[in-house]
């Protein structure tokens, strides 16, 4: 009769330690990894700057643009 009633308390405790193995864990890895944002966009943490080529379909809308308007200036 003595089993069944110890069960109870083996199961919270269980739980209680996973949980507190758990909180340890994270506060070992955020010392270990400061910066780290997990819901930070990667980009936004990018120690080298990514070209996107934004600048360069910019231009060449822009040159486009103006060749089009030329284009009937001329005719």
């Amino acid at each position: 009769m003595e089993n069944k009633s110890s069960n109870g308390w083996k199961f919270f405790a269980l739980l209680f330690g996973a949980l507190l193995a758990g909180v340890v864990g994270l506060y070992v890895y955020k010392q270990q990894n400061p910066d780290y944002d997990p819901w930070e966009e990667p980009w936004e943490n990018s120690s080298s700057p990514v070209d996107l080529g934004l600048a360069k379909d910019a231009e060449e809308a822009k040159e486009a643009g103006t060749e089009a308007a030329a284009t009937p200036e001329a005719a």
